[in-house]
């Protein structure tokens, strides 16, 4: 396995060369396994699969810091790629807290991390600016002192369906760039023009956000706009549960079980269960 300072250098790397690559989500070590067979050049850590392997919500404080430095060390176990841990709003609300996630983080050996202004808290859902500035300025100085190569990405969550909306998301990401991130992302972003927007007012590689309903541009496209970074967020993890519990369903329901024919799909460019065989 690559050193964790080769996957750190190799990470950032990835965010220097100005094209779009793809980083997916594994939920699992067996679906980390799958992608790392795959060769992709980095993975990524998902809150939402990670949390549905527990049977519980994302998004709502219910998985802990340990939990999902646990999750990411175990993914990093068993691959030979960098990998990006997807650590929410950092475990906390105070700078200080998140500055300690990103500790852990990089104990854990990840090659980077993304952090949110998301508080949790339906009643007031994003911090204020200055304190999700002073929360990035915090991560990144705990980088700077501990493993400059370690890749900081600042998430803005709001929405972006209004010009207004949209502005202040630039204006977030702007901020948190200032503060030192070395990334940026907004998940609400998947309209091209709102992506070229983002792009032209926001020098610093961006990361969008490709595995949900109703997303229609490319990697080609993506990369030709400019995008540095594609993730999957909680798709695949998604993706197999629904498929999991439709046969399900239809077992319950039917009493039959074509559901595992599956000759009308393609072939695995990879065989899982010899990935699962191959591998201690």
């Amino acid at each position: 396995m690559p050193s964790t300072a080769a996957r750190r250098t190799a990470f950032r790397e990835l965010h220097q060369k100005g094209r779009a690559f793809v980083m997916p989500n594994p939920f699992d070590i067996g679906t980390a396994r799958i992608l790392d067979g795959l060769r992709f050049d980095a993975i990524a850590t998902t809150s939402a699969g990670f949390a549905w392997t527990q049977g519980l919500k994302d998004a709502e404080g219910l998985v802990t810091r340990d939990a999902a430095l646990a999750h990411a060390a175990e993914i990093i176990s068993v691959t030979s790629v960098p990998v990006n841990g997807d650590l929410e709003n950092g475990f906390g609300d105070a700078p200080e807290v998140v500055a300690e996630t990103i500790r852990g983080a990089i104990e854990a050996g990840l090659a980077g991390c993304s952090i949110e202004d998301y508080t949790t808290r339906s009643s007031r859902p994003y911090y204020d600016l200055d304190l999700a500035v002073e929360r990035i300025r915090a991560a990144a100085d705990a980088r700077d002192r501990l493993a400059p190569d370690f890749v900081l990405t600042a998430r803005s969550e709001g929405p972006v369906k209004t010009d207004h909306e949209l502005a202040e998301t630039i204006k977030r990401l702007n901020a948190f760039a200032e503060a030192g991130a070395d990334c940026v992302y907004a998940p609400e972003l998947k309209e091209k023009a709102q992506i070229e927007a983002v792009l032209a007012a926001v020098e610093m590689p961006l990361n969008i956000l490709a595995g949900r309903k109703n997303f229609h541009l490319t990697r080609k496209e993506l990369g030709d706009m400019g995008v540095t970074r594609i993730s999957i967020g909680g798709g695949l993890a998604r993706n197999a549960y629904h498929a999991f519990t439709a046969a399900a369903e239809g077992i319950k329901d039917s009493g039959t079980f074509g559901c595992f024919e599956v000759t009308d799909s393609p072939e695995p460019v990879v065989d899982f269960e010899t990935l699962m065989k191959s591998r201690p």
